[in-house]
């Protein structure tokens, strides 16, 4: 695990990690709602459902390949944005790579997208990042930034 507070997920399965992400700062409880979101996180965005990933969220920056950070948007203007960058592309699959805890209500969540351009069979990887932040009882995307 190397760095207190990360939670690699890589092949493992995401459940899996709850043993190891007890180790690190946050409670077990919230480590289960944090698991339980990215994994709710990862399916939607296989379906390009943005509106459920950004559901509830008021103030959402998006970071696009060889774009500067977009100003707070709304989460339907947030979820237009993404769904013009990956229009036309066939989502693979996406899967948690990475769930890190920074403080009681902020924690990051790693994606790995594979996907197919529109008119390509060719699948590429992206890595997706997301920035969650603790509301109520559980949490909501703050940040969407997408690597080469």
């Amino acid at each position: 695990m190397g760095t207190r507070g990360w939670v690699s997920c890589g092949p493992m399965a995401v459940a899996g990690c709850l043993m190891f992400a007890a180790a690190g700062p946050a409670t077990a409880q919230a480590t289960d709602s944090l698991v339980v979101t990215a994994q709710r996180i990862a399916r939607a965005w296989q379906r390009q459902d943005f509106g459920q990933i950004l559901s509830g969220a008021s103030a959402i920056s998006v970071v696009l390949p060889g774009a500067e950070r977009t100003a707070p948007l709304g989460s339907a203007q947030a979820a237009e944005v993404l769904r013009g960058f990956v229009e036309g592309a066939h989502e693979e699959s996406a899967e948690v790579l990475v769930l890190r805890t920074v403080s009681a209500d902020r924690a990051y969540v790693e994606l790995e997208r594979v996907f197919a351009p529109r008119g390509s069979a060719e699948l590429r990887q992206q890595t997706v990042y997301l920035e969650l932040r603790r509301t109520g009882a559980g949490f909501t995307v703050a940040e969407v930034r997408i690597n080469r």
